[in-house]
This record gives C-alpha cells, sequence and structure tokens, in this order.
C-alpha cells in the first residue's frame, strides 16, 4: 500500500505543475492526470490494478512519447487479462473519479476535460474506456424520458397539422405524398414519427446495454417454461 500511496503523491505533485501549465498539456501529461485519477479512485473503492493494468491505459500506436512499445505491452496485457473485463473496470473507475471531482473540486473537472480535449487529438486507447464511462454514468430511464418528451412534442404537432389541416392551411404538396386521404395520410405521418421515436429509443438502450439483459432474460424464461418438452435422455437408458 506504501508504494502506491508515495506514487501518487509524486504523480499528484507533477499533476499540479501541469495545472498551471493548463491549455498546454502532451499526451503523456494528459494520460498521466487520468492514470493518477484513476488509480486514486481504486484505492478508494479498494479495486486493484496491477501495473501491466495501469500502463495499457497509456497504450497508442500513434504516440511513442506515450507509449514506447505498444505491440510488447499488448501482448502482456492480452497473456494476463481479458479485454471486456478491463475496460469494464476502468471505465466504472474513470466514471467515479470524474463524479468525485465534481464533488470535491469542481475546477479540477476543468483540467479533466482539458485532459481529454488533448487526446482526441490522436488515436488512444484510453478514449474507448473514458468514452464507456460516459455511457455507463447516463441512467436508464433517461431514454424513456427523451421518448416521452419528443412524443409529447410530436402529439401537438400532430394536433396543430389536424387544425391547420382542417382549415385548409396546408397546401396539398406537403402531406398529399403520403396519402390522398386525410385520415389515411394522418396515421401514416404519425406512425412514421412514432417508428423514429420507438427506433431511437431500442437504439439508445443498445447502447446501454440494457437490450443484451432483457433478451438474455427473456430467452431464458422462454426456455424455462418450454423445458418440459426437452427429451428425458435418462429415462431412456
Amino acid at each position: 500500500m506504501w508504494p502506491i500511496t508515495l506514487e501518487l503523491f509524486r504523480i499528484r505533485c507533477m499533476i499540479r505543475e501541469i495545472v498551471r501549465r493548463r491549455g498546454r498539456l502532451n499526451t503523456k501529461e494528459a494520460k498521466d492526470f487520468l492514470v493518477e485519477q484513476t488509480v486514486e479512485q481504486a484505492v478508494l473503492e479498494g479495486v486493484s490494478i496491477d501495473d501491466v493494468e495501469k500502463r495499457m491505459m497509456y497504450f497508442t500506436e500513434s504516440d511513442a512519447a506515450s507509449c514506447d512499445n505498444p505491440i510488447e505491452l499488448n501482448d502482456e496485457f492480452e497473456a494476463e487479462h481479458e479485454t471486456r473485463e478491463y475496460e469494464s473496470k476502468i471505465s466504472r473507475l474513470l466514471h467515479h473519479a470524474y463524479m468525485r471531482l465534481k464533488e470535491e473540486n469542481h475546477e479540477r473537472t476543468r483540467d479533466w476535460d482539458q485532459a481529454i480535449r488533448t487526446l482526441r487529438k490522436g488515436d488512444h486507447y484510453l478514449l474507448v474506456m473514458v468514452d464507456q464511462s460516459r455511457e455507463s454514468g447516463a441512467a436508464w430511464w433517461v431514454p424513456i424520458l427523451w421518448g416521452i418528451g419528443i412524443s409529447i412534442l410530436i402529439f401537438i404537432l400532430g394536433v396543430v397539422e389536424t387544425a391547420l389541416d382542417q382549415r385548409g392551411l396546408i397546401p396539398g404538396w406537403v402531406f398529399g405524398w403520403i396519402s390522398n386521404d386525410r385520415q389515411t395520410r394522418q396515421f401514416q405521418f404519425s406512425l412514421i414519427f412514432y417508428g423514429t421515436v420507438g427506433l431511437w429509443i431500442l437504439i439508445k438502450f443498445a447502447k446501454l446495454g440494457v437490450l443484451r439483459e432483457i433478451t438474455k432474460t427473456v430467452f431464458t424464461s422462454i426456455l424455462s417454461a418450454l423445458s418440459f418438452l426437452r427429451p428425458n435422455w435418462r429415462s431412456r437408458r
């Protein structure tokens, strides 16, 4: 524990000097800041991060200053760790670290954002987990609220469209390409928009990984319900 604490103190002192020169971060300094915050968060949560995992946060094939031997590092990492579990752990720690900075000192979130902007100029593996941390931080109910809001807006637009259409204030060419019948046209118009909203919500759930769990649960339930159809091989012996 002491070596990690001393290393965190050393990195923190270096980061303070970096903060004084905000706006002039290079990729190595930007990664130092993000890695330092991630390791500190791991210590607070009691999550272990070994040396290979920490060095893998510097991985890139386009910047020798922050990762001098990416091939060797990648081979060493794949021999000891599973990529999906690693990305999930680091992205979660990144999210928690960012939220901690917002609570402790909102000013330091600017340093975080500056580090991200610096890395966005290149191709760095750490950005994959940064993007995942932002998606994991989104609540599952946010797409639902957006969907409800958009649905209400579409309903209002539909009411306005109906009122204007009944008064003959909408030219025929606006919605005439859908159908010549007014009721059919309104139905098709609503179907297109509600279908678009539904597709948007499905995409949001897919990005959050909710659909995968729902699909898995439903599939498991169906298999359990149909388990009586499975042949009893033992009874045939």
